[in-house]
């Protein structure tokens, strides 16, 4: 894992592009501590920079940005391809490399097929590519998302970068809140592809790639052909063998490296799975890192972590998390996240990662996504059967479904009976994938009538709609299967717009790569063809899943409570967070004109007296608050 940067100007100007690339670089040293270099094309029209963490060839041949010198193409990398070597066996045979590291492959590749060779690759990846011939740059990004990328034009310069605060170190560069993002903020408390907080910069799409001439963007489009396909098996074993083969064989690509591979390891049935695949993989040590909360049973799984650990013969480490260790991280979220996101299941990320690189640990496997692409969730057995009640309520008369609204309003105020009522009136679906922030209900109470205004009637539900319709697609006439379009909207939402970038803001906080073998774009193809009633079967979630994990998990990890990696930010920090905003949303509010003060004022009043329900909406306007402080 790795920083990238890049400015590329396309008018007159009078800007030092190697020493404002520098100082991109210097932004993201976290992200590379062992290695950093910049480029200039020979026009002077070009600069790219890079910080390295070195995990595959750790040697000085994989420096970069790494240039190609047959054809003078130079790449600037960060991520991992993990198929290089089949690929160089395959495609790549005749030429003769200088290095053993996955970025030589790629510019290699890109000599080779152009543009087609993006689609040959396994990995998590987001690049830029200078085509010396055609003068152009060539930008692209895995395809789940799991390698950052943002980009802009300003100033007569188009500029890209990992993270934006490298982007902010120039000073041309303007900051103007982007206020219909910050009101889907509040509602899903993430900011979604490809939207940034910040009119003018954008979020790189998943899957695309893009070409850049001296005239400015000129293709953007998508190499993803993620897709529904039949598959083909006619017994329930065989669809478990199909999905075990396939795991065993993510998991041993994303064993490949330079450096020792360690694992986080909760107790749950993803990450107990991919530790167990792992010793199938090597004899060597492996390193699991797991953590608990001081005095916290209920949110604790140290003893299935130990168990597994113990199975597996790992060497196992522990930290036990304080009620001062989150007070003292709580502030130094907004630092690491220079992109917003109020999920308060993110912060135990960092404290893992921490553990790993105090044990030189560079590189750790985890459990991501299964969850969604399997339909891990009790919830989502019980949205399947809220979603038949639904659709016949869906066929009522108009005015019976507004009495119900009025009625519902009336009794349940603010509480999911209402929120499902009023969607039913517009016409909405009653399941928005993500939204666990502020109900709309609970959002139009709590913002002022002036910032309502500004957004003009913008609706949070448009995000729902254009998400549907990417699934849509994706069936490619195929039938609908509701249980699928939760698998196919928690990977789009909950595992790129959030698992994804937390793992890579607080791991590389550390200076940690994390690798998650679920997500290898040929499993997630998989996962989504099966068909929803393989997921949910018997009162079992994940049925199939489970199924195939039956030959090297025991029953008490697959079967029992599913718990989640979750953080006692309630009874730990409720006091932090009540005066964290009482005594800042006053000036805030001066800035923004965003809250209703005596709706917040209420909301602060019921924490303090108790009432927990408010914790995560208060939570996301302290959150919000300071981040505004640090970034705006």
């Amino acid at each position: 894992m790795c920083g990238i940067s890049g400015i590329f100007r396309l008018s007159s100007t009078n800007l030092d592009l190697c020493k404002s690339v520098t100082d991109m670089n210097k932004a993201m040293e976290h992200r590379g501590p062992d290695d950093k270099g910049i480029w200039e094309n020979s026009q002077g029209n070009l600069c790219m920079g890079q910080t390295r963490l070195s995990i595959i060839d750790l040697s000085q041949a994989g420096h970069q940005p790494m240039i190609d010198t047959a054809t003078k193409n130079v790449i600037t990398y960060n991520g991992e391809v993990f198929n290089f070597k089949i690929l160089n066996n395959e495609y790549l045979k005749q030429e003769e490399f200088f290095s053993n590291s996955d970025t030589e492959t790629i510019l290699k590749l890109y000599k080779k097929y152009g543009l087609d060779m993006i689609a040959k690759l396994n990995g998590m990846f987001a690049f830029a590519i200078w085509d010396e011939a055609r003068q152009e740059l060539i930008l692209a990004r895995d395809r789940s998302g799991k390698k950052p990328l943002y980009y802009t034009e300003m100033n007569g310069c188009f500029m890209f970068s990992s993270e934006l605060k490298a982007l902010f170190k120039l000073p041309w560069i303007t900051k103007e809140l982007d206020e219909k993002v910050l009101y889907d903020f509040l509602t899903f408390n993430t900011v979604s592809t490809p939207n940034t907080m910040f009119k003018g910069i954008s979020k790189f799409k998943p899957g695309y790639y893009m070409v850049v001439n001296k005239d400015g963007i000129q293709k953007y489009e998508s190499f993803n052909d993620l897709k529904y396909r039949k598959l083909n098996f006619s017994t329930e074993n065989e669809l478990a063998d199909m999905v075990y083969d396939k795991l065993e064989e993510s998991v041993g690509l994303r064993m490949i490296s330079d450096v020792p591979v360690g694992a986080f390891l909760s107790g749950g049935v993803d990450s107990s799975a991919i530790v167990a695949l792992m010793r199938n993989n090597t004899q060597n040590e492996i390193k699991t890192f797991t953590i608990g909360f001081e005095n916290q049973p209920d949110y604790n799984e140290l003893k299935y972590a130990e168990k597994i650990a113990s199975r597996y013969n790992t060497n196992h480490f522990i930290k036990t998390v304080t009620p001062n260790d989150l007070l003292d991280f709580i502030p130094k979220v907004t630092d690491i996240y220079d992109e917003p996101q109020a999920d308060t299941t993110a912060i135990p990320i960092y404290f893992i990662s921490q553990l790993a690189q105090e044990e030189n640990i560079k590189v750790v496997l985890n459990g991501d996504g299964p969850d969604e692409l399997f339909s891990g969730y009790s919830n989502y057995e019980r949205y399947v059967k809220m979603y038949q009640y639904y659709k016949v309520a869906n066929n009522a008369p108009k005015f019976l479904k507004q009495v119900s609204k009025q009625v519902a309003d009336a009794i349940y105020p603010g509480k999911p009976l209402s929120e499902m009522a009023n969607r039913l009136v517009k016409g909405e679906d009653f399941y928005w994938p993500g939204a666990g922030g502020m109900k709309e209900g609970a959002k139009h109470k709590l913002l002022s009538s002036e910032f309502k205004d500004r957004v003009n009637g913008h609706s949070s539900y448009e995000y729902v709609k254009r998400l549907k319709e990417d699934y849509n697609k994706f069936l490619d006439g195929n039938k609908f299967d509701y249980i699928n379009w939760l698998c196919y909207s928690g990977y789009r939402q909950a595992v790129t717009e959030r698992f994804l970038f937390r793992a890579d803001r607080l791991g590389m906080a550390n200076s940690i790569e994390a690798r998650s073998p679920f997500l290898n774009h040929e499993m997630v193809q998989l996962a989504l063809s099966i068909p929803g009633e393989y997921k949910i079967k018997n009162g079992v979630n994940k049925y199939i899943l489970k199924k195939a994990l039956e030959r090297i998990l025991p029953d008490d990890i697959l079967y029992r409570k599913k718990m989640g990696f979750c953080l006692p930010i309630r009874e730990w920090a409720s006091e932090t967070i009540y005066n964290g905003v009482k005594d800042e949303v006053v000036q805030f509010n001066k800035e923004t004109n965003l809250f209703n003060l005596e709706m917040v004022n209420s909301q602060l009043q019921l924490l303090k007296d108790g009432n927990t329900q408010y914790t995560n909406s208060v939570w996301t306007i302290y959150f919000l608050i300071n981040w505004y402080k640090k970034w705006l």
